[in-house]
């Protein structure tokens, strides 16, 4: 007998239940429910004391005889609901990837749609709800994951990152990777691209930190000054861009106040 098994039988004893007792307790359940699977025979509470994993509708009813939660119940067949959220956290990719043309198949395109009241040309923070996007293909929506990573577009004259992240890019950042990394590395993408709020709006750059000083280094092509900013009062790291998504179409052919629109996936 498995210990799963053990620990159901030791329950079950301690509420001085008999099997015909699960079985008219499940049976008034399935009836409620109308569903026959909550159901709980004399047959098959033996197997699952001796070690037979049930469903769950039948762990459900276990959970009711035994006057527990169903967490409890998961809890005595070794299943944590809240280890989820730790394999949710799958480890970020070393360095910033952008997503090249057809690596899913059939590639596609899709747009992002916005009020024409939004300025396309500034880099800012996209809702929570990917649906609310605009039209994007199924494969991407399956991709996403909105509740480990925020997502943002960077503004169509924001040149910051230079041919690394171009402007009209989605891209993707780990809010737990909020710490400026300095490390050895040997090529541009290589080195941690973070998102930053600062005074003047949200940037995607390369990043030191010294102290309580900020600085916001810019691609080398992009002709941008570097800036600097006080950690917290003038400046907050969302987090690491660990993936991007490039625009098909440059900045000189697209208009401020349409959807953005040209993404890869």
């Amino acid at each position: 007998m498995s210990e799963s098994g053990q620990l159901i039988r030791k329950l079950r004893q301690e509420r001085h239940l008999k099997p015909s007792d699960i079985e008219k307790l499940s049976s008034s359940i399935a009836n409620s429910k109308e569903n026959s699977d909550f159901y709980i025979s004399h047959a098959t509470l033996s197997d699952v004391e001796a070690g037979s994993v049930p469903s769950i509708y039948k762990i459900f009813s276990l959970a009711v005889c035994f006057k527990m939660s169903y967490t409890e119940m998961l809890l005595s067949f070794g299943v944590d609901p809240s280890e989820t959220e730790t394999f949710l956290r799958t480890e970020a990719p070393a360095e910033t990837t952008l997503q090249p043309a057809g690596l899913l198949e059939p590639a596609v395109q899709f747009r992002l749609h916005f009020d024409r009241r939004v300025n396309l040309r500034d880099t800012r923070i996209l809702p929570a709800e990917p649906e609310t996007w605009g039209s994007l293909p199924a494969a991407l929506l399956k991709r996403l994951k909105p509740r480990r990573f925020t997502y943002a577009v960077i503004g169509l004259e924001d040149d910051t990152m230079g041919d690394i992240i171009p402007p009209g890019a989605l891209v993707e950042i780990d809010k737990e990777q909020n710490e400026i990394a300095m490390f050895m590395w040997h090529a541009l993408r290589e080195r941690p691209i973070y998102l930053v709020w600062h005074e003047e709006g949200y940037t995607c750059s390369w990043c030191q930190q010294s102290g309580n000083e900020l600085m916001l280094i810019p691609h080398p092509a992009s002709a941008r000054p570097i800036m600097k900013f006080k950690i917290r009062r003038e400046a907050t790291v969302i987090g690491r861009v660990v993936h991007a998504w490039c625009s098909f179409e440059s900045k000189s052919t697209e208009q401020p106040s349409s959807p953005a629109k040209g993404f890869l996936q």
